[in-house]
């Protein structure tokens, strides 16, 4: 037997033992889980009719990553349950959030947002901290999608957990702050546009879900908007709930 024919035998027995090693030393990844629709019908200070349901959450920053509220913003998540065959809708420049002393504020567009995130100093440190260990993904977390956990007994989860669980494969490695910094402006970007309230009237019988961006640290404690569906105008002043995590807090 030449050498060639004897290191050919070898690999065909050490091959498949290696496949079989390397498989079972592979991280597994957790299977996908049911996730509930919100019923905002459950949110205390929630809007209830027999036409629908809409309620109003308040935002909730994670333990690490993107802290908007530090960055001059203030999320509120709305839900809406369309009940019927109706296709209402709500517009954000009928949208107002109300102080404590009573003043409204204007909702921020989807620009106005993403400006006011990368100007603040949390961007920034944020970004420095992202190129200090190498990582976005370690520094960023799972952003919006993962704030507000359960509401109302349906988990909202079902987008967080998309662009959390990706953030570290999409985001890579960087190699400075510059880097960090043109890196953490998509991810920011992609975010704050995919978890905004959708304008677009709501199908018949569908439970839809976004975020208002308003100004930061001015107190919001109530949402005023407007519902418009065929020939009716209907307004409503709906109370900020706490999100759950905020609740467990103050126990």
């Amino acid at each position: 037997m030449n050498r060639n024919s004897f290191f050919k035998k070898i690999l065909c027995h050490a091959l498949p033992a290696l496949l079989v090693f390397v498989w079972s030393c592979a991280g597994t990844k957790p299977l996908p889980q049911p996730r509930r629709v919100a019923d905002p019908s459950l949110v205390e200070g929630a809007a209830r009719s027999e036409r629908w349901d809409i309620a109003a959450v308040g935002y909730e920053a994670p333990d690490e990553g993107m802290d908007y509220s530090k960055a001059g913003l203030e999320p509120v998540f709305l839900v809406f349950k369309n009940k019927g065959d109706e296709n209402p809708r709500v517009l954000l420049g009928e949208v107002r959030g109300v102080g404590p002393d009573g003043a409204e504020y204007l909702v921020y567009s989807l620009e106005e947002a993403t400006r006011l995130v990368f100007a603040s100093e949390t961007f920034s440190v944020t970004a420095a901290n992202a190129a200090r260990t190498g990582l976005l993904g370690a520094v960023v977390g799972a952003g919006l999608g993962a704030l507000i956990g359960t509401i109302g007994g349906g988990d909202n989860i079902w987008k967080g957990a998309a662009i959390g669980a990706g953030v570290g494969g999409a985001a890579g490695t960087v190699a400075s702050v510059y880097d960090a910094e043109q890196k953490l402006k998509k991810l920011i970007r992609d975010e704050l546009r995919q978890y905004a309230w959708d304008e677009e009237p709501l199908p018949a019988r569908y439970t839809r879900v976004g975020y208002l961006y308003f100004p930061g640290k001015v107190g919001i404690s109530r949402v005023k908007l407007i519902v418009r569906s065929g020939p009716d105008i209907l307004s409503y002043d709906i109370s900020i709930a706490q999100p759950p995590a905020k609740k467990e807090k103050k126990k």
